[in-house]
């Protein structure tokens, strides 16, 4: 049985999250983690200099994305 993994970002790559004080921040991803069970999957990205691991739903490519999950129940789209 083979299993394939889709994660959105790679090692080295500079991401934004919220960090655990609700402040937006920049870093590096140094390391990917991949949990696996019967029926589901969960990627989690190790940060170089924050030494914080942050769950892939929270994890955005840039500060525009971080904006819009912020901001979204306040945004209305016409």
């Amino acid at each position: 049985m083979s299993m394939t993994v889709n994660n959105k970002y790679r090692i080295g790559e500079r991401v934004y999250f919220i960090n655990d004080k609700k402040q937006a921040e920049c870093d590096e991803i140094q390391a990917v983690f991949v949990y696996i069970w019967k029926e589901k999957t969960r990627v989690s990205y190790s940060m170089k200099s924050s030494f914080i691991t942050v769950d892939e739903s929270d994890v955005f490519a840039t500060p525009a994305d971080v904006k819009e999950y912020v901001f979204k129940d306040l945004i209305e789209f016409v």
